[in-house]
């Protein structure tokens, strides 16, 4: 029975080095420099404004769209000092007709489109008893059909050229979960049910899709977030859990890993600190995270407040927040164009 043991331990052992060599192996023949594509053209990237600097920096050209004018001036002059070629066009990607016209002027600007980064994303924060069910069709409608707009425009494009690299950024809160963000949590699983049943069935085309799930990142989102409820204890939470340096990812940072991912064309990763946490806790104790959670839940904010009316930050301050506890995020609000709310 000892040698038995010791067998299936050396073979598993063979296995699992048979396996990862293999996996190290396709990712290293699918990646592709974003400076060059084959034919000696530089890529052409579709992202969104508040995430496009890391790609940008890669060497793509690079076609970044928003909804408002303002997002997308600060975002497209912040880009043209450090050089290179940017198209900026406004864009609400709920519009599936405003989304086809971003991608033809793209491509009559740029000839191809190589890379598309889904980004836009909308989130409500507060308890299921203040939602209402216009929320949750709102943030799916963003969330996830943006990106399903977004897809089906630059397929026929990427099945000509037959290579194509889509990536989704939906959440840990796609994954697993999260208390008080029940719109934002249905849209992300939906966008990583779509994601990765994307990749499924475009493979076939060359078209390879990659699927992030960032844990918590210092972007400074929480200050274009909605609030409802007691809306300053839910703004409260919300923009100390997003600044804590252990549990959240600076965004430059979850930025440099998703753009790594989409490069080497990976299936599917967690944008986190190595020591991150909600991802461990996730992946390797699946329901005993859905216990803690269920008992953090008993510590957030009951209903009440404002009811289901919504308010932004600049609405929502308190003694806690703004504080030495959210400096970190305060920052990255300043350098990512997240200084100001968001038109409805």
């Amino acid at each position: 029975m000892r040698r038995l043991l010791q067998d299936a331990v050396v073979v598993g052992g063979i296995a699992a080095g048979a396996y990862w060599a293999a996996q190290q192996l396709v990712r290293q023949r699918r990646w592709f420099d974003l400076r060059q594509s084959g034919d000696g053209q530089r890529r052409v990237a579709g992202v969104g404004a508040s995430s496009c600097k890391a790609t940008h920096a890669a060497g793509a050209r690079v076609a970044i769209c928003a909804r408002t004018q303002e997002d997308l001036r600060v975002a497209a002059t912040e880009l043209k000092s450090r050089v290179g070629e940017v198209l900026a066009i406004q864009c609400d990607v709920r519009d599936r007709t405003a989304v086809q016209t971003l991608v033809d002027r793209t491509l009559d600007e740029f000839g191809r489109i190589h890379a598309l980064f889904n980004v836009a994303g909308v989130m409500k924060v507060g308890p299921l008893a203040e939602m209402t069910e216009e929320d949750i069709r709102e943030t799916m409608e963003i969330n996830c059909f943006g990106p399903l707009h977004t897809v089906r425009a630059v397929l026929p494009t990427m099945r000509q050229q037959r290579w194509g690299c889509i990536v989704n950024i939906a959440s840990i809160g796609g994954k697993r979960a999260m208390p008080h963000m029940l719109p934002y949590d249905a849209s992300k699983f939906a966008l990583v049910g779509l994601s990765t049943g994307l990749r499924t069935e475009l493979m076939q085309d060359g078209i390879l899709v990659t699927t992030a799930c960032p844990s918590l990142m210092r972007t400074g989102s929480p200050r274009n977030a909605e609030f409802k409820g007691q809306h300053r204890r839910e703004y409260a939470w919300f923009s100390i859990g997003g600044s804590l340096p252990v549990i959240s990812l600076s965004a430059e940072e979850a930025a440099r890993q998703i753009l790594r991912a989409c490069q080497f064309c990976d299936g599917e990763v967690y944008s986190a600190n190595a020591f991150n946490p909600p991802v461990w806790a996730s992946e390797l104790a699946p329901t005993l995270t859905n216990e803690l959670l269920a008992i953090i839940n008993q510590w957030l904010p009951k209903p009440g407040g404002i009811g289901q009316r919504s308010a932004y930050e600049y609405q929502s301050q308190s003694s806690v927040s703004p504080s030495w506890l959210t400096i970190l995020g305060d920052l990255a609000a300043s350098s990512n164009n997240e200084m100001r709310p968001r038109e409805a």
